[in-house]
This record gives C-alpha cells, structure tokens and sequence, in this order.
C-alpha cells in the first residue's frame, strides 16, 4: 500500500447561492472525509467510484464522470500513464451538501503528490479541486474546494480577481448535527434556478442580498466572540432568506421544527438546498446527543460532527 491523501468534508454555516455573486460566506471544515490510498495495479490506471460502487479503468471509461476528474487531475499534474489504482473511501454522504465532489478531487490529488513527490502547493491543490468542480457544478462558487483543501473555520469572498480567505479564530471546534433529508439535488440546478429567480426580480434579490451582507458580518463577529447562542439565532435568520430563495423544501422544514424544538441554538439548510443535508449548532455533547435523536425518531439520518476541524 502506498501513499494516502484525506479531503475534508465541509458545512457551509452561512452563505447559499449568496457566495456565488461575491458576498461572503462561513464554512467549516468537519471531521467526516474522503481518503485516497494508492495501490500498484498490474495494468493501467483503476479506481472505484464511490457513488455508483463501480470500477473503472482511465482511458476506457470515457464517458464516467470519474474518468473526467482523473483526466483534469492528471493533466494538472502532469501524470500521463502508469499501473496503479486510487482506491478511494469516505465516510461522507455523497448525495449532496458535504462538499463531496471538492473532497474526492482533494484526496486523489494530495494522494498523488505524496505518492510521487510532485510538490503541489495548497494553492495548487486547491484550483485543481476548482477545476474539478466545475465539471460537477455550473457556477461553483470555490468555498467547497477551499475549505476541504485548507480546513478551519473560513471566511470566504469570491472576486473576479481571485478567491479571498481568511481564517476565523476559535478556541475549539464546536458540536453540531448534520441531517440528510434523503432527497438527492443537483447544485448545479439549484444554482441556476437562484439564477433565474434574481433575473425575474433584482430589486427582491437586491434586498436580500442587502439584508444578507450584514447577517454575515454580525456572524462573524459572534464566531470570533465565541457567542454561540447569537450565531444560532443568525442562521435562524439566514434561513429565512432561503425560503425566500425557494431553495428550501418539505423535508428541510421539518428536520429544522425538529433541531429547534429540541433546543438546537439554530438550524437551516447547509448547502444548495432543494434537498440534501441541514445542520444544527448544537455546542456540547449532551445536546449534540438530544438533537440528533430527535432527528433520527423522525426518520433522518443523522451525523455528529464538530465544525471547524484544521486542514
């Protein structure tokens, strides 16, 4: 067995669809990954995929989309050909909201660069996994790759000249839940439906993006403050502006009644929405414990994570 690359899993904690016309976002690196190990294979290059289970051979699995995010990666790094297989695992849900795509390209990258002593930078490491993205997402907005590259709690700002990132202190990583709705979305429809909502009505958008801006900011400031019960009630309040996006669901409603009933300090969708994962803060274990079986009495599946896990 060879060398290993971990790509991290990622809750964005404010944010949707709003990073994706330069406002700025919080994400957070979480404990739950994706691993790439390296194997010698007899015969060219293999891999499993972990979405369907299937293995597939590069170069004759043209039209897999893991074959396209080894063709981006090995023309990055400048791997032409070999006999070896990237078996990957994860202990993530790859059905949406994780930042699973971003954490796939991470792993198999870091996997190569320890296994052939290529000297890939992060910042290299990381515009690969953009590159990567975009053949998953139609507009990805970068925070996915970025976070599950560099880990912590970040603070993200996409500009035309380059992402910005800044790192947000905490004294410790704090417990929340993550809850899978069980609906399957695509981002990238989600994305553009934000899209054409914005173009049917830019003076609602505008405000909301208005109202959005200082949502952040005041977030930001009680991360840093470690007033945990004041970020809960802001993501209450970024919810909200969700729901006015349309991006919420059935399903992401009822696990949220659930989180705050259960006295979760906040919960709203994580991710593009239209399905996929919510998160709930939930500082402490004890009510870590409380919120995730309420979740699961209810029929969800449940994972309990810590936010802010270094890179």
């Amino acid at each position: 067995m060879g060398a290993a690359g971990v790509g991290w899993g990622k809750a964005i904690l404010f944010g949707e669809h709003f990073v994706v016309y330069g406002l700025p976002g919080i994400a957070a690196s979480i404990e739950l990954n994706t691993t790439c190990t390296f194997e010698k294979n007899k015969s060219g290059i293999a891999s499993n995929d972990l979405v369907t289970g299937e293995v597939i051979r590069y170069g004759d699995d043209k039209g897999k989309r893991l074959n396209q995010v080894l063709e981006i990666i090995f023309n990055e790094t400048g791997i032409r050909e070999g006999n070896f297989r990237l078996a990957m695992s994860t202990n993530m849900s790859v059905k949406g909201g994780m930042g699973s795509s971003a954490a796939l390209a991470v792993s198999i990258t870091r996997c190569l660069d320890r296994e052939f002593g290529l000297g890939i930078s992060d910042e290299k490491v990381n515009d690969i996994a953009f590159k990567v993205e975009k053949l998953f997402h139609s507009n990805p907005s970068g925070i996915d790759n970025t976070v599950s590259t560099f880990g912590g709690l970040l603070w993200f700002v996409k500009g035309g000249m380059g992402n910005k990132m800044e790192r947000i202190g905490v004294k410790r990583p704090v417990e929340a839940v993550l809850i899978d709705s069980g609906i399957i979305r695509d981002t990238g429809e989600a994305v553009d439906f934000v899209k054409g909502q914005r173009e049917k009505e830019p003076e609602k958008f505008s405000g909301m993006f208005e109202e959005y801006n200082g949502i952040a900011l005041d977030a930001r400031k009680a991360i840093e403050e470690g007033d945990w019960k004041g970020v809960g009630v802001l993501m209450n309040r970024n919810q909200e502006l969700l729901r006015e996006m349309e991006v919420s669901s059935k399903e992401i409603e009822e696990i949220i009644t659930a989180c705050l009933n259960a006295g979760a300090f906040g919960a709203k969708l994580t991710g593009a929405g239209l399905g996929g994962n919510a998160i709930a803060l939930t500082p402490g274990r004890n009510l870590q414990e409380k919120v995730a079986k309420e979740c699961k009495k209810a029929g969800f599946e449940t994972y309990k994570i810590l936010i802010g896990v270094q890179g």
